[in-house]
């Protein structure tokens, strides 16, 4: 008997392509059809970070399905479960399961921790206004930093408990006097606390009543997973260049990132799982932030048209940046990686990408990373690397369209494993893996289920 036991965490700043590969882990669970469940679980963030997965729709055609605050296992029609560290935004929840609803029959099983903290209208003015107002940080004013804030402060957090409880109107009412300095000066409160509260419990009464059948104490119901054979599959949002602690602060989310994280939220050994970090064979960044081998002359332009570079939330431009393996090296370190999953190997096809291999701090050189990503002067390999994986379209940024002339060439590489991808490639990872330190397992040449080439032994 077979027992998927996984987590996905991004390696860099985020946009790795985790939702693809957690799509992909799903696919291989339920490939061995054994009748065990399989569940999904959302440890941490929120709305401001959004997976994109192209999957194959109930009428055979590849279509793009974007989440910002359901686990990914929606797509895949298996369970999911939002963990007690997410800033849950059930507005966005409910309507992406009626989306996957439609879209895919989704029926399977929804389990929401009792103790998530919910994201309101309140959170996400409070970040529009502090934009605004002072220094940006970037911000997709979702209303992260102020949910996680009120977390901290214990007594303005509202957990999904509240929510679905008889006493949720007293405790919105409580916390918004409590909040009342604050929001009264963002402009939140000009009709008084009353009206506002009014129209808040008129948009989420009725919500709360669709989701109170999903509330759960998780860290009992993954442990019967566990215990009882099931597939789990832990998914990460955003990149470790943006966790809370050990990310490029202050230009950070508000949560913690890091894989090892996870298993102390939901109540699950890390000794039984496998993590896998994502790594975009290029760097991307969105908002503000240091991306230190930032791309100047022309490979970052390329890369954005080829790949199709924006946000899946603020569809802002993506900044792209050289292979940078010193932060990689960090990243895997800090995550516990058992191996690393290379992501977009197929975009930068036929260009020169040059590596960053150790950085210049004020006339030092060094191999790690520092705090302030501002000093960071990047030092490049000699060697620059190449490869040629087909002839066609170099324009991917619309995976739907170029699906049908790609698809039969990619699957003849899956087939092959990665001893059959390009010299080129594979010397790259090569020389990636005696760097880093933890192996590359699998190289995606593709952004739908199935398309990532992996290692014959894994």
């Amino acid at each position: 008997m077979v027992q998927i036991l996984k987590s996905y965490v991004g390696l860099g700043f985020g946009d790795e392509g985790k939702g693809n590969q957690v799509d992909g882990g799903v696919a291989f669970a339920k490939s061995f059809d054994e009748g065990k469940r399989t569940v999904v679980v959302r440890f941490q963030g929120g709305p401001n970070a959004g997976h994109t997965i192209y999957s194959y729709g109930l009428d055979g055609k590849l279509i793009e399905f974007i989440t910002h605050a359901a686990p990914s296992g929606l797509i895949g029609n298996v369970d999911i479960a939002v963990g007690p560290s997410v800033a849950f935004d059930t507005e966005k929840f409910i309507n992406e399961l009626k989306g996957a609803g439609e879209l895919f029959r989704y029926n399977g099983r929804v389990m929401i921790s009792e103790r998530a903290g919910i994201l309101f209208d309140y959170h996400r003015k409070l970040d529009v206004w502090r934009e605004m107002s002072g220094k940006k940080i970037g911000t997709t004013k979702s209303g992260i930093g102020p949910l996680y804030e009120d977390n901290e402060r214990r007594t303005t957090r509202i957990t999904f408990y509240d929510y679905i409880s008889n006493r949720f109107h007293d405790k919105l009412k409580e916390v918004l006097k409590l909040k009342k300095l604050e929001l009264s000066a963002a402009g939140i409160l000009e009709e008084g606390i009353d009206k506002y509260c009014e129209k808040l419990i008129a948009i989420h009464d009725p919500i709360r009543k669709e989701l109170a059948p999903f509330v759960e104490r998780l860290e009992y119901r993954l442990r019967e997973y566990l215990m009882n054979g099931d597939n789990i599959i832990i998914e990460g949002s955003q990149g470790t260049g943006l966790d809370v602690d050990m990310g490029s602060i202050s230009d950070v989310t508000s949560s913690h990132l890091l894989a090892p994280y996870a298993f102390a939220s939901l109540g699950l050994p890390r000794n039984a799982f496998k993590i896998y970090g994502v790594e975009k064979v290029y760097v991307t960044r969105v908002g503000e932030g240091v991306l230190p081998t930032l791309a100047t002359d022309g490979f970052g332009d390329i890369v954005v048209k080829n790949a199709g570079e924006f946000g899946a939330t603020t569809r802002r431009k993506r900044r792209v940046g050289y292979p940078d393996w010193v932060f990689t090296k960090r990243s895997a370190m800090l995550n516990d990686c058992d191996g690393i999953i290379l992501t977009r190997v197929d975009v930068v096809q036929d260009l020169e990408l040059k590596v960053c291999c150790s950085y210049d701090i004020n006339g030092e050189i060094v191999e790690e990373v520092p705090l302030d990503l501002s000093t960071v002067k990047p030092i490049y390999k000699d060697k620059k690397f190449k490869w040629h994986l087909w002839d066609g379209p170099s324009d991917l940024s619309n995976p739907i369209d170029v699906d049908n002339q790609l698809k039969d060439k990619r699957k003849e590489y899956v087939e092959g494993g990665l001893e059959g991808l390009p010299l080129g490639l594979q010397n790259y990872i090569k020389e990636h893996d005696n760097y880093v330190g933890c192996p590359i397992i699998g190289a995606s040449i593709g952004p739908s289920r199935g398309e990532t080439v992996f290692k014959r032994n894994v």
